[in-house]
C-alpha cells in the first residue's frame, strides 16, 4: 500500500509541483499521512410540476402548451479525493486533489433541468461531464491556509454536495484551532463550480440572482467567523460575509441539548441571518432579518421537532449559490426542507417533524423522517424597478410541504460503505407564491471506500 501511495503521489506532483518540491515530498508525513477516498453515486431524480410546464432544456424552444410538465434524470457520479499529509517542520506544506466524473444514464432534452447534468445551448443535456482540481495547503501549529479549489461549510458560504457531483469554491480559506473548542475561519473566493457543471472557475451568484430579469454574477465573496463549543451541551456560531456591491450578511447560531434523565433530552436550535445591501447595491435595496427556532424532544430512538421561522422585510431571504444556483447549502434555517425554503418576503412558517432511528428496534443503519410545514408570506416583494426581486412574489402567498424520507447505511461486512437514501416531497402553493405545485422523488445510492 505504501508503494501505491508513493506512485499516486508522484503522478500528482508531476502535474502540480516542481521537481524541487517533489524531492522533499517523501519526508515526514506528506505521503505517510495521505488519504485517498472514492465515492460512487447513482442518482435518480423526478420532479412533476403538476399543472405547470418544465421550462428547462428543449422546452424553452417550444410553445408553453407543448412543454413537458416534469423533469426526470438518472445519473452516475464517480469521485476521487486525495489529501496529503504535511511536510515536516514548523511550516508544513500539503496538497489536495480531486477528480469527478458525471455520466448520463437516462435523460432527454424535454426532461432535463434537475441540476444533475449540464445543459447545452441547444437544450440537450450532456452525456458526460467532469472536473479536476486541487489546492495547496500550509500548516503552522493549529493554523491552516488553503489556496485553490475547496469545499466550504460556513453557514454564510457553503458548498453543496446534494447532487451527483459536489460544488467547489475557488479562493483562499484560513482555519485556526489554537484554542480548545474554538474554530476560527475566514476566506475570500473569486469563482465557484456548481454541482451540475464542469467549469473549474464558474460563477458565484445567489439563489435568487439567477431568477431575475437580469441575472447578476458576483466578483468576489468574503466571510469571517467561528464556532465555539462553549460547554459539552452548548455550541455558539457567529459569522459575517460580504458580497461585493451586493450585501453584507451576518449570522448567529446557538444549539443546546439538555438531558432530562433516562433516554430523554430536549434540544433547542436558534438560527438568524441579518442582510443589508451595500456598495453599489446591484440587487437593489435589501433589508431582511430571517430567523428560526426549533424545539426537539428526544426519547430513545425517537425525536419530535416543532419549528417556527420568520422573515422580516419586503425582500425574500436570499443566500449564496454556486454556478447555476440550483443547489446551495448556505442556509441553515429550520424550515429549509426538501423542496421549499419558506423564505418569502415577510413570511411566517411552522414545521412539525418526526425522526426515528430503527437501529434501536433491531434494524441497525436504518432511519426515517416525516415532516409537514406551512407558510404564509405577509408582504409583497419590492416592486422597485432596480430590485432583482421585483415581481417574484404576489400578495398573500401561501404554501405547504410534506416530506417523507428513508436512509440506510451498511456499517459492517463486505458491503460496508454502501448507503441508500429515498425521499418524497409534496409541495402546494397558490399563484402568489414563487414555489408552485410539485411532487418530487429522489433515490440515491452511495458507495464510499477509503483506498488508503
Amino acid at each position: 500500500m505504501q508503494n501505491l501511495r508513493r506512485a499516486v503521489f508522484a503522478g500528482l506532483v508531476a502535474g502540480t509541483l516542481s521537481e524541487g518540491a517533489a524531492a522533499t515530498a517523501g519526508d515526514g508525513g506528506f505521503v505517510e499521512d495521505s488519504e485517498l477516498q472514492f465515492l460512487a453515486r447513482t442518482y435518480y431524480f423526478n420532479r412533476d410540476y403538476r399543472d405547470s410546464p418544465n421550462n428547462a432544456g428543449r422546452n424553452r424552444f417550444k410553445p408553453r402548451s407543448e412543454r413537458n410538465g416534469y423533469r426526470e434524470e438518472a445519473t452516475q457520479g464517480l469521485r476521487l479525493q486525495f489529501a496529503s499529509g504535511y511536510t515536516p517542520g514548523s511550516l508544513g506544506f500539503g496538497l489536495d486533489a480531486h477528480a469527478m466524473l458525471g455520466l448520463q444514464l437516462d435523460s432527454g432534452g424535454g426532461r432535463t433541468g434537475t441540476g444533475n447534468l449540464p445543459v447545452g445551448a441547444d437544450g440537450h443535456p450532456d452525456h458526460r461531464y467532469g472536473k479536476v482540481g486541487g489546492a495547496l495547503r500550509l500548516r503552522h501549529g493549529e493554523t491552516r491556509l488553503k489556496y485553490g479549489q475547496t469545499t466550504t461549510s460556513a453557514p454564510v458560504f457553503a458548498a453543496s454536495s446534494n447532487r451527483t457531483l459536489a460544488g467547489m469554491a475557488y479562493g483562499l480559506l484560513l482555519e485556526d484551532r489554537s484554542f480548545d473548542g474554538l474554530l476560527l475561519e475566514g476566506g475570500r473566493f473569486t469563482a465557484a463550480s456548481g454541482p451540475g457543471e464542469s467549469k473549474v472557475r464558474g460563477d458565484i451568484s445567489t439563489v435568487y440572482g439567477r431568477l431575475g430579469a437580469y441575472p447578476v454574477r458576483l466578483d468576489a465573496v468574503g466571510f469571517l467567523g467561528g464556532q465555539w463549543q462553549a460547554t459539552e451541551r452548548l455550541q455558539l456560531s457567529l459569522y459575517a460575509s460580504r458580497f461585493d456591491d451586493i450585501w453584507q450578511q451576518a449570522y448567529f447560531g446557538a444549539s443546546h441539548r439538555q438531558p432530562l434523565g433516562g433516554e430523554r433530552a430536549l434540544r433547542v436550535d436558534l438560527d438568524a441571518y441579518r442582510t443589508r445591501d451595500s456598495g453599489q447595491s446591484r440587487f437593489g435595496r435589501i433589508d431582511t432579518l430571517a430567523s428560526s427556532l426549533a424545539l426537539g424532544y428526544e426519547q430513545g430512538p425517537q425525536r419530535i421537532t416543532l419549528a417556527y421561522q420568520r422573515v422580516h422585510g419586503e425582500q425574500p431571504f436570499d443566500y449564496m449559490a454556486f454556478g447555476d444556483g440550483r443547489s446551495s447549502a448556505s442556509m441553515v434555517l429550520a424550515n429549509s426542507v426538501g423542496y421549499s425554503d419558506f423564505n418569502g418576503p415577510g413570511e411566517r412558517s411552522w414545521q412539525l417533524r418526526y425522526d426515528l432511528d430503527l437501529g434501536a428496534l433491531g434494524l441497525p443503519g436504518l432511519s426515517l423522517h416525516a415532516l409537514h410545514a406551512r407558510g404564509r408570506a405577509g408582504a409583497s416583494a419590492s416592486s422597485a424597478a432596480e430590485s432583482i426581486y421585483a415581481g417574484l412574489y404576489g400578495r398573500d402567498g401561501r404554501h405547504r410541504e410534506s416530506d417523507l424520507g428513508f436512509a440506510y447505511r451498511v456499517k459492517a461486512g463486505p458491503l460496508a460503505g454502501l448507503a441508500l437514501r429515498a425521499s418524497q416531497a409534496w409541495h402546494r402553493g397558490n399563484a402568489s407564491y414563487l414555489d408552485g405545485d410539485i411532487d418530487e422523488t429522489r433515490l440515491v445510492v452511495d458507495y464510499s471506500r477509503s483506498i488508503w
